[in-house]
C-alpha cells in the first residue's frame, strides 16, 4: 500500500489548456455538492488542510490538482446538483466536466463519491454511464459512513449494488472523520498506478 510523504496543491484550472501537465496517473474525485470531497481527499493525504474544505456546499468552482508523493495526482471536481448555481453557471459547469474528463488523458479512474444517506437517482445513473463511454473507470465510493448504523450502511449497500449493477465489494465505504476507508483507497490507486 501507498505510504503518502508529500502531497502539494499544484494549481486550479477551469479548462484544458490550463491543466497542469504532469505526465502522472491522475484521480479524480467527483461527487453531488457536500459529499464531501474535499474532506475525503485531505484523509487520504493525511493532511487537516489541503483542500479547502466550505462551510456551504458549492464551494469548489474550479478543478483543483495535487501531486501525491510525485507519483501521482488527485484532482477535486466541482460539485454537481448545487441549488444556488444559475442555469449558465451548471451549463458552464457541464462544459468543464466533459472537456475534463475527455480530454484529460492522465486521468485513470473516477471516485464517483456519494452521501450513503441519499439514494441516488438518475443524475447518477446518467454521470457513471457518461464516464464509462469515455472508457474511464469509475469506482461509486459511500462517504459519511459514521452517520448510519452498520445495518443501515448493509441495506444502502444492497440498494446501490442493485441500482448500478456492480457487487457491493467493489464499493468502498469511508468516512473522513472516523478515517474509514482510507487504506482500502490508496490499495485501490496503489493498484491503477
Amino acid at each position: 500500500m501507498i505510504r503518502i510523504v508529500q502531497a502539494d496543491f499544484i494549481k486550479g484550472a477551469t479548462k484544458p489548456d490550463s491543466y497542469p501537465s504532469t505526465g502522472l496517473p491522475e484521480f479524480a474525485f467527483f461527487g453531488r455538492s457536500n459529499a464531501g470531497k474535499s474532506s475525503l481527499i485531505n484523509m487520504i493525504v493525511n493532511r487537516k488542510s489541503l483542500v479547502k474544505t466550505g462551510s456551504r456546499p458549492g464551494m469548489t468552482r474550479i478543478i483543483n490538482f495535487f501531486k501525491v508523493n510525485g507519483e501521482f495526482t488527485l484532482a477535486d471536481l466541482p460539485g454537481y446538483g448545487y441549488a444556488q448555481r444559475s442555469a449558465e453557471e451548471n451549463r458552464a459547469f457541464d462544459r468543464m466536466l466533459a472537456d475534463y474528463a475527455s480530454s484529460r488523458k492522465e486521468l485513470k479512474t473516477i471516485f464517483f463519491l456519494m452521501d450513503m444517506r441519499r439514494l441516488p437517482g438518475d443524475v447518477e445513473k446518467n454521470s457513471v454511464e457518461y464516464f464509462e463511454k469515455l472508457g474511464i473507470e469509475v469506482v461509486i465510493v459511500g462517504t459519511k459512513a459514521d452517520k448510519l448504523s452498520s445495518n443501515e450502511m448493509r441495506n444502502t449497500l444492497k440498494k446501490w449494488s442493485v441500482f448500478f449493477n456492480r457487487s457491493t465489494e467493489l464499493i468502498p465505504i469511508t468516512s473522513a472523520s472516523k478515517r474509514t476507508g482510507r487504506d482500502h483507497l490508496l490499495k485501490m490507486i496503489g493498484e491503477r498506478i
